[in-house]
């Protein structure tokens, strides 16, 4: 792995989950069950949801999607990092019916790429 998983880094996934998903999904969510998969899944959950809300304007897209691998997982992590952040505070306001609708969307392919 090219960029490290922080515990700051679980910490957000697991906030995210957790707004999605709910606690007891959240806690699956490790420093060592955490797949570059999960990674850019969540990261697609979040740029999917980004179209329903403007909480997440902050979120930069990638340049060239066919990066190579190292390159997009430092790019997701950032994402991760810096739209993740309200979901840490609780301070993430997601519509409803956007968030339930993306959320049942990407669970079985989230819940599928943890080791």
């Amino acid at each position: 792995m090219s960029e490290s998983l922080t515990q700051k880094d679980v910490d957000t996934i697991q906030a995210i989950i957790t707004t999605f998903y709910g606690r007891s999904y959240a806690r699956k969510f490790t420093g060592s069950s955490i797949t570059d998969s999960t990674i850019t899944s969540i990261v697609e959950l979040l740029s999917e949801t980004a179209d329903c809300g403007t909480w997440i304007d902050a979120v930069p897209s990638p340049q060239d999607m066919l990066m190579p691998a190292s390159k997009l997982r430092k790019w997701a992590l950032r994402v991760i990092r810096k739209s993740g952040e309200p979901f840490l505070t609780e301070n993430v306001r997601v519509n409803m019916m956007c968030s339930r609708f993306r959320a049942a969307q990407f669970k079985p392919v989230i819940l599928d790429s943890l080791d």
